[in-house]
This record gives structure tokens, C-alpha cells and sequence, in this order.
């Protein structure tokens, strides 16, 4: 694992793609789309998947992404977050993030939680269907750095690496959790769906952010124990992310609302994690 290099920490959230699935299951616009959504479910348990469906039916819906780099050498050097990209739906055309995300992690180390699993090849498959081109991703020569090599340097799954690929890795909440950070803030991925039904994307686009601003801590965490940064370094490294997430991410939520609220808690909640605290 690279402890040098500059970082693309990211998530996504998603919706069911309504079109597809109506046209899959042969259902016309009269359809509501709440039955659209069951007559999908049963399909996939009828196939033994479970209630998640396959990627093609994933519709993003917010996307945020954390740029983070090392300041000197390590393991003094802390890693800083940089800079925010956001979106939410409405913000651009799809094919306009898809995009844009691409070119944001361009030549970083990519950081997520199932990310190997669900938001690259989500990506990818959207970048496939809106006919973007997107080079530095898919064209990387180099097997160790490639991010689209299962084992290699240029993707740090966390869902993988904090257990070194076992079995039973736990969820994210969980994980998040057992090394003291705040894990969910009252919001599941699975109620995604019925708050952009409700129009309430502000608290998408929050949920979004704290589950990338806790892949960063997790990720400090990675690190740490590989004896890539110290405990001071990694305690300035997380005060970074939260200084930046206050003064980017916050403003653009309005004052009052329960998604301002929600990031609120649980940046207060991280502040007061272990692996902010100052080395002991």
C-alpha cells in the first residue's frame, strides 16, 4: 500500500434506474413506480440475489469525493485533505458527473468502503453507457498501480484491507464503530430511495459525506498500523478533514435543516474519535 501518494477517497449513493427496470420487466409509465420497485425485488430474489440489485439497475443519485495528500515524508508526514467534490442530483447531467469523477481521481490512490465491489464498476458501467472517455482510469499500464487490479496499490478497498480480504468483514457502521468513530447517523443506504422520492437530497448529500469523511478516518487508521504516518501525524491528518469538511460542506446545507443537523453530529462525534485525538 502506497503511504506517499495522493489520495481520491469516494462514495456514492444511489436510486433504482427506474427506465431500465420498466423496460426489463415490460411495464409501461402508467406503472406507479413503487410497484415498478417490488415487481423488481421479487425478480432478484426469485434469482437467489437478495434484495440489492445488479448494477445495471443503480442510478447515482450523489457522489462525493475527498482529496487528500501526504505533506512530507513519512511517517511524520500527515496526509491533508485538500479539497471537496460533491454533487447531488439535479446539480448536472449524468453524463456530466460521470465525467467529472473520473477526472477528479484521475492519477490518485483510490479509497472507498466496497468500492472495489460496487462504485468503480458502477462507474465504470456508467461511463460505458454515457460514452465517456476516460483513459487515465482505464488505460493504466502498470499492473501494481492499476486501480482496476484487484490486488494492487491503486485501490485500497477498506472493506478488504481491514481484514485482509477475510470472510465476515463486518459492515460499515460496524467497522466504523469498533475504532470509535460514529458509524451511520440515522440514515441506511436502503432509505436512499424513499428520501429522493420525498425530495429531501439535502440529507442524501449529507449521509454522502459522512460516509466518505469516515472512509478518510478509517483509511488514517490503515495507515497508522502500517507504520505509514505516527499518531500525531494521523490525529492532524483526521483535524484536516474535519476543518475542511466544516468549512466546505456546510455551507452548502441550509441552516436549521436536518441534514445540516445530521453532518453537524457527526463531525462533533468524529472530533471526538481516537484517532483525532492528539498522540498520547
Amino acid at each position: 500500500m502506497n503511504g506517499d501518494a495522493r489520495y481520491a477517497v469516494l462514495d456514492l449513493e444511489t436510486r433504482v434506474n427506474l427506465a431500465l427496470a420498466r423496460e426489463v420487466l415490460h411495464l409501461g409509465s402508467e406503472e406507479p413506480d413503487a410497484a415498478v420497485i417490488k415487481r423488481l425485488v421479487e425478480k432478484r430474489r426469485s434469482e437467489g440475489g437478495g434484495d440489492f440489485q445488479k448494477l445495471p439497475f443503480h442510478e447515482p443519485v450523489a457522489a462525493a469525493i475527498l482529496l487528500a495528500e501526504r505533506r512530507g515524508p513519512a511517517p511524520d508526514g500527515p496526509v491533508i485533505a485538500t479539497d471537496w467534490r460533491l454533487w447531488r442530483l439535479g446539480e448536472l447531467p449524468l453524463e456530466q458527473l460521470v465525467d467529472r469523477f473520473f477526472r477528479n481521481i484521475a492519477g490518485r490512490v483510490y479509497v472507498g468502503f466496497n468500492s472495489q465491489a460496487f462504485d468503480l464498476p458502477l462507474m465504470e458501467l456508467w461511463a460505458s453507457r454515457c460514452r465517456v472517455s476516460a483513459p487515465e482510469h482505464f488505460d493504466r499500464p502498470s499492473r501494481p498501480e492499476n486501480p482496476r487490479y484487484k490486488y494492487g496499490e491503486g485501490h485500497v478497498d477498506l472493506q478488504k484491507e481491514l481484514v485482509n480480504w477475510a470472510w465476515g468483514s463486518g459492515t460499515f457502521d460496524e467497522l466504523c464503530k469498533f475504532h470509535g468513530l460514529p458509524g451511520k447517523p440515522g440514515i441506511s443506504g436502503d432509505e436512499v430511495e424513499s428520501l429522493v422520492a420525498a425530495g429531501r437530497l439535502d440529507e442524501v448529500h449529507a449521509y454522502n459525506v459522512t460516509d466518505v469523511l469516515q472512509t478518510q478516518l478509517l483509511f488514517l487508521h490503515v495507515l497508522l498500523r502500517a507504520g505509514k504516518l505516527t499518531r500525531a501525524a494521523a490525529a492532524e491528518s483526521a483535524t484536516s478533514t474535519l476543518t475542511l469538511t466544516r468549512e466546505k460542506v456546510m455551507s452548502r446545507l441550509d441552516e436549521g435543516g436536518r441534514a445540516r443537523e445530521l453532518l453537524a453530529r457527526t463531525l462533533d462525534s468524529c472530533a471526538r474519535a481516537p484517532i483525532a485525538a492528539a498522540a498520547d
